[in-house]
């Protein structure tokens, strides 16, 4: 099994739920639309696949809208998935967390059964992660575990075609840290580390991407500065 760095050690998932709302603008915001352009009825009896789960907080806000659903989170931190269990176990018996890196795309990712199994899957800022062949391998296999109809649905970070507007993009995040009392060590060490370790693409690119993997009714729903939602569906 390929191996994804740990980017999360155990202390900074216990803090991500409390960090992740200082570092990304409009976190609930984008989660909330995230989940409220699921084309379904709260009554519906869904199967969602959450990508890059974490500490399962898109899962459970999922589980607010559509209480009948029934979530399988995917995540490569055991660290995370531990905060993430700890928070629903007195909640929720219908998420399922299973550690496992969602770049292996040969085969099927364990607990989950086979093709068309879901009517949703959904991923909030883990899919920038990947590179852009990485992206296109699972975007293929995405299309092949939804169900006809079904929606992929998922928040990352992008950038613009123009180095001028990405470098105001990063400027203004740095003032969105500054106003939430991150230092300037502290913002210089989360830039450097996004920098390394995250891919973004433009929005265009992102939305071609999708409709070349099959994706019908591309969309870019959401974008303030450096941060995207995009969804499209199984034909």
């Amino acid at each position: 099994m390929i191996k994804m760095n740990n980017r999360f050690k155990a202390e900074e998932a216990q803090n991500y739920d409390d960090v992740i709302k200082k570092r990304v603008p409009l976190y609930n915001e984008i989660q909330t639309l995230m989940v409220s352009l699921l084309p379904f009825s709260r009554k519906e009896y869904l199967r969602v696949l959450d990508l890059g789960c974490g500490t399962g907080g898109t899962s459970v806000a999922l589980l607010k809208e559509f209480p009948l659903a029934r979530v399988t989170g995917i995540d490569s931190s055991s660290d995370m998935l531990a905060v993430a269990a700890a928070k629903v176990k007195q909640t929720t018996w219908r998420i399922d967390f299973i550690c496992q890196d969602i770049r292996v795309v040969s085969g099927q990712w364990p607990g989950v059964r086979g093709e068309e199994e879901f009517d949703a899957i959904i991923s909030a800022f883990s899919l920038h992660f990947l590179t852009e062949d990485e992206k296109k391998a699972l975007f293929s296999k995405c299309r092949d575990a939804l169900k006809p109809g079904g929606m992929l649905i998922y928040a990352e970070a992008v950038m613009s075609p123009s180095a001028t507007v990405y470098q105001l993009y990063m400027e203004k995040w740095k003032d969105f840290q500054r106003s939430n009392s991150f230092s300037d060590d502290e913002i210089g060490a989360h830039l450097l580390k996004f920098i390394r370790g995250v891919k973004p693409l433009t929005v265009e690119r992102q939305v071609k991407m999708m409709k070349n993997t099959g994706f019908i009714d591309v969309e870019c729903y959401f974008k303030y500065m450096n941060w995207a939602l995009f969804g499209g569906y199984k034909q």
